[in-house]
Order: C-alpha cells, then structure tokens, then sequence
C-alpha cells in the first residue's frame, strides 16, 4: 500500500474511530512483519490479502466511491440586514444514495465561525444516505455592515470504505441596511416522498427585518416545475410582503417514479428603500426507500400569535414518509425552547412511529413582546432497517398585534364646494393605527351609490396588504350641481395583523353653496330726523340666498361720516354671515 495513502487512512481512522482500522495491520509497504514471500499469509498490502479486505488485497475495495453532497437551504448568497438573523440548515446526502460513514466536521465550528455566525460547536453523523437526517443549523446575526464567507470542511468514509480527502462548502454572505424577501420552505433541508405518495410544501415570502417590501412575483413559470412538482396556484404576486403568512406560495410532490434534483424558486420584488431586487429559493428534493420521520406542524406557515394576548397551540406530529414503522423518536431540544414557547412536559417520546397522529408534541406560543425567530427542533430515531437517524424541523414565528385600520379623508374637516365653480378632489388613505401590516382590505359600500354630486374614478376598491404610508388610496371627487349638505358614509372590511377579521367605517360631512352676495339693510328707509334730536339706525348684514359667507368687513365711511353722524367703532366685522340679526 502506498505510504501516501496509508498515512491518510490512518489520519482519518483517529479521527472517526473507524471499525477495522488499525495500524498494526499496515506497517510497511511489504505487508505485516509476520507475513512470508510477499505477504501471501498476511493482511498486509503487498499479497492478495482475504476477501473483502476494505483496503487491500486482490478483490479491492468494495461498494462505491460515492461522495458527500453538502446543499444549504439558502440559495446563492446569504443576505440578512443588520439587526436582523436567518438561520441557514445544509443537508449532507450521500451522492448516490448508498451510505456514508464516519461523518464529521472538521475542526471547531464555535472557533472558527466568522463575526455575526452562531452554531453548534461541532456535528458528527454516524451514517449518511439521503433525507434530512444529517442536518447542521448555522445562525447569521449580524450587528454591522460587511460581507465575508464561511467555510464548512468535512471528512467521512465512502461506500467502498475508503477514506474521503474530505470535502467543503463555501457559504458568501453579506450584512446590509436594506431589507431583502426572504423565501423559506415549510420543511427544511431536502424534501422526501415515496413514489406514489405525495408531500406537501409551503413556501413562505417574509422580509429579513419586519420592514414591508412590496410588488413581490414569482417569475418561475410553476407550468413547467419538475417532474413530480405541482401547485394549486398558476401565478404568484403579493402587493406587500413583511411578516406573517400573507405571501405564501402552495406546492405538492407527488413523485411517479424514482427521481432527485433542486427545484429552483427565483421571484423579484422591490425593496424598503425603492430597489428593484431578485432572489431565489432551492429546494432539493428525493425520492425515499428507506422510511424516515418526519414532522409536520399544525397549522402550518409561520405561527403568529397577539403579543401579551393568550397563546397559540402548536402541535408537532411525528410519521413516517413511507407508513413502514420506524422506533425510538425522541426531541432532544425540548430543554432550551425560545422566549414565549412552553411544552406541557420537558421530555418528549414515541416508541413507535408509522402514520396518523400517535406521535404528536404539542406546544404553546405565548409570546410577552414583539418579537420574531426560527424555533428548531431537533430529534432521533431507528428506523425500519435498524439504523439511527436524526431529523430537525425548522418552525419560523413571530408575535403580531391586533391592530385596526384607520380611514382618513383629505382634506380634513366639511368638504365646502360651490354649485357651478368646478370641483373638489378628496383622498381617503387607509391605514394600520400601529404601522404594523393588514391584509385583504375591501370597500363594503358602493361607489355606484354615493350622495348626489359625489363620484370616483374607481369602481371598486380593495388593498391586499396595507401598513403605513399612502399606498392604499380612495380617490373621491365632489361637484355639487345643487345648494345642499349631508354625510358621506363609507364602509370597510379587512384582515389585521393577528389575522382577525374586522370591520370599520368613515363618516365625510359635506355643503355646496351657491354664489351667494351680502346684503346690508338699513333699520329705517328713508330716514327723517328732527333738528337736535337723536336717532339710532341699525345696519343688518345677511346673505341673499342664506347660504353662508365669511370674513366680512366695512371698509370705508365709519372714519368720515356726515355731519351729524356718529358711530360707536372706527371698524366693523363679522367672520360669519347668512340670515338673522347676528350681523349688524
């Protein structure tokens, strides 16, 4: 055996603890020293050593050289804004499938991580084929603006039992002050289905940092999804995109025959600050042989709850993806749960898992403050071929409030027009009392029906998702063709924050007047006044039509009366007139 490669293998034994190795064995390139005539009674390298020796002898190794497939459930670069996290799980699969020993890490994940990146300290998986069993879950935090990569290497033993060289994944990331749409499927790491079966997924579009991005579409055509994959849902466009599940696409796959791949979801959308931006979402998917747990969450999507307002049951149930039974689950995270979260007890286990819902944690998310996250659970098993497992589930939350929707006309106060002279544009903006978003607002009253003179361009009107800002706007207009008043009522109906559905309503006092010119009219008429006496004259100011008028001032003559005439003011107004004695 070269020594080149004897020196690896006994590397990669120390580290791993793999069975069989030794060094013992592999002294010398001329076999063991108790072998004799070129070691054709050892197990040394140099003669044809027994049948079935992994690393030498005639026959060679057996099984494949296969190789460990290291997929990140972000695709492409990792973008979070500053003050904000994303949690990034990467899946190792076997590349062909067939199973993959003494996998490991290398070095410290809590020494060696970049600023900003959490994770566990170290992951070991003792075998590796396909599913979601051998998961690591990074978190990226970042407190300040910057970019960098992280590099994950790893060593394992091949199918052949040969040792790997090992292998990498380099993750590019960035820290940034924008906000960015953010796609996240309901099940992380590499989807399963047997063939015949189905399995269902959601993917969920929610900003990095709560902020609203808008005008969000899917621009992968879902007519032409890989063999396998469907969805209800022809298109997808959401008006605004934050938190919650208000964005969320549907999917199923139901495979017909043996397959894997990525399913690549990229869809654009414009962010806080007004760009245009792009991102993508993979999905690696499998179909699966071997029976592995899996955990679905009810309800599904993110679990929102009304912050300091009860709680939101949650429940976890366990089955299998093939119905064949699988032994032994049990939750090993249930001990650190996230601010808000409780279990009803600190343990979690099922002897037996195969179908239905025998196998079900249940949990309650209370949360005290507005707060959002990823809480991750992780658990093991054996399954039906005796062999140990992990799985993780990944469930996004976030508290919301019960926020109302406040309709606010512009101008503000009685909208006056005068009969004849033109028009009066009026603007109703709808928005969240909190800036926290709503949803699916819709105009109950009928714009066809509204008082006499009253109009809109529109003919219907509704918001899919609304927050702070002027986004969602009614454009009125009013044009009296009559002298009259009365009360504009419009009503609404939407979805607020925590999901409720509510109700509200605006009222818009309104007068049209005429014209209208003031009339000053004299007590007496004619006046006739006998010498050195006195008489008092009253001047009454009103309008011709009734209608009111304003600002009213005598501009000339109280100074320079005739003579005999006084006044008891240099000045005279009043600010309202129409009819009666008020002015005068």
């Amino acid at each position: 055996m070269p020594s080149a490669h004897r020196s690896l293998l006994l590397g990669v034994c120390s580290l791993l603890l793999v069975s069989g190795c030794g060094s013992s064995s592999y002294s010398s390139d001329s076999g063991p020293t108790n072998s004799t005539g070129g070691g054709t009674s050892g197990t040394g390298s140099t003669g044809g050593g027994p049948t079935g020796n992994p690393i030498g002898g005639s026959t060679g190794p057996t099984g494949s050289n296969n190789l460990v497939v290291a997929t990140p459930s972000v695709a492409g670069n990792v973008s979070v804004v500053v003050g904000a996290q994303q949690t990034v799980s990467i899946s190792f699969n076997s590349s062909d499938g067939s199973a993959i020993s003494g996998f490991g890490i290398s070095g410290s994940l809590g020494s060696t991580l970049p600023a900003g990146w959490s994770g566990p300290s170290s992951l070991a998986c003792a075998s590796i084929s396909t599913g979601s069993g051998c998961v690591l879950n990074l978190t990226y935090a970042p407190t300040a603006v910057g970019s960098g990569v992280v590099t994950i290497n790893y060593v394992y033993v091949d199918n052949a039992t040969m040792p790997s060289t090992g292998g990498s994944l380099t993750i590019v990331y960035a820290a940034t002050a924008h906000n960015n749409v953010v796609a996240a499927a309901s099940q992380p790491g590499q989807i399963d289905a047997i063939v015949g079966g189905d399995q269902p997924v959601s993917v969920n579009f929610t900003t990095d940092d709560g902020n609203a991005a808008t005008s969000l579409t899917l621009t992968t055509d879902l007519s032409t999804l890989p063999a396998g994959w469907s969805s209800t849902a022809s298109s997808l466009s959401c008006a605004i995109v934050s938190t919650g599940s208000g964005c969320e696409l549907p999917l199923t796959y139901a495979p017909t025959a043996a397959s894997r791949g990525t399913l690549t979801l990229n869809y654009s959308y414009t962010d806080n600050s007004g760009a245009t931006r792009t991102g993508a979402l993979n999905i690696p998917y499998s179909t699966s042989s071997h029976d592995d747990v899996t955990a679905t969450v009810s309800p599904s999507g993110e679990i929102n709850a009304i912050e300091k307002s009860g709680g939101q049951a949650v429940a976890v149930t366990f089955t299998t993806d093939d119905g064949k039974p699988a032994t032994g689950v049990y939750v090993t995270s249930l001990a650190a749960l996230p601010p808000g979260w409780s279990s009803s007890s600190k343990s979690f286990a099922c002897s037996s898992v195969s179908t239905g819902n025998g196998c079900q944690l249940h949990l309650t998310y209370a949360p005290a403050a507005l707060t959002k996250g990823t809480l991750v659970l992780n658990y093991a098993y054996t399954d039906g071929a005796g062999m140990a497992k992990t799985g993780s589930l990944n469930v996004a939350y976030a508290a919301t409030t019960d926020d109302n929707v406040v309709a606010t006309a512009s101008p503000t106060g009685q909208i006056n027009a005068v009969v004849g002279l033109g028009t009066q544009a009026v603007a109703v903006a709808f928005t969240t009392d909190d800036g926290r978003p709503a949803t699916a607002l819709q105009l109950t009253s009928s714009l066809s029906s509204l008082p006499p003179g009253w109009s809109s361009s529109a003919t219907s009107f509704s918001c899919s998702g609304l927050g702070g800002g002027s986004a969602c706007q009614l454009p009125l207009t009013y044009a009296p063709s009559a002298a009259g008043s009365g009360m504009l009522s419009l009503s609404y109906a939407y979805k607020n924050d925590a999901g409720v559905a509510k109700t509200g309503s605006l009222n818009i006092a309104y007068r049209a007047t005429t014209n209208d010119s003031i009339v000053g009219t004299p007590s007496q008429s004619p006046l006739a006044v006998i010498t050195n006496s006195t008489t008092t004259v009253s001047v009454v100011f009103t309008t011709d039509d009734g209608n009111l008028a304003s600002n009213l001032a005598v501009t000339s003559g109280l100074g320079t009366l005739p003579s005999g005439w006084t006044s008891t003011s240099s000045t005279f107004t009043c600010s309202a007139v129409s009819t009666g004695t008020g002015c005068q």
